[in-house]
């Protein structure tokens, strides 16, 4: 339990740059990284008599991943629209076109109903998935954070991946 406010503003400086490379790495946005950021700790403050100080990591690292994914899903709505010319001369001026950003955000969409659809599965599954295959936490690293064994840890990563294999792999190859 984090419930004094010095615990959670020890936690705040301790990972508050990994949540900013987290929401960044979704959003390729320095200030909306900020703002996820601050929501990813807001809820913390809103949660923190019922997260447990051994799995805070964990837990700010999937709310990290969720916002982020809940941002790039929406279209990005956190962020001030540009109008249409500056939009216009915005793609213009990007090196590449509309066509590629559209591929790109239908290859998001997709990732993001993957990733809902195992985390609706299985919440065990999505979370190691995440922490091990996406921010590349070490295996081991995993079990300790979450109290399970390693071979649990497999077990997890291995029944997340064959089940997204399962359900995702004819609409990939249609991609």
């Amino acid at each position: 339990m984090l419930n004094t406010e010095e615990k959670f503003r020890e936690i705040y400086e301790k990972y508050k740059n990994l949540i900013m490379k987290v929401a960044y790495d979704f959003t390729k946005d320095y200030h909306t990284a900020q703002d996820i950021c601050q929501k990813v700790f807001e809820k913390l403050y809103g949660y923190q008599d019922h997260v447990d100080e051994e799995r805070v990591k964990s837990w700010l690292l999937v709310i990290a991943a969720n916002e982020a994914r809940d941002y790039c899903r929406k279209g990005g709505q956190y962020s001030v629209l540009l109008s249409g010319t500056a939009e216009m001369e915005y793609f213009m001026e990007r090196e590449n076109s509309i066509e590629q950003h559209l591929e790109r955000r239908t290859q998001r969409e997709f990732l993001d109903r993957m990733l809902e659809g195992l985390r609706r599965k299985n919440e065990n599954w999505y979370e190691v998935f995440m922490l091990a295959e996406y921010l590349e936490v070490p295996r081991k690293v995993i079990a300790k954070q979450r109290g399970i064994s390693l071979s649990t840890v497999d077990l997890h990563l291995r029944k997340a991946k064959n089940w997204l294999t399962s359900h995702y792999q004819k609409d990939y190859e249609e991609l």
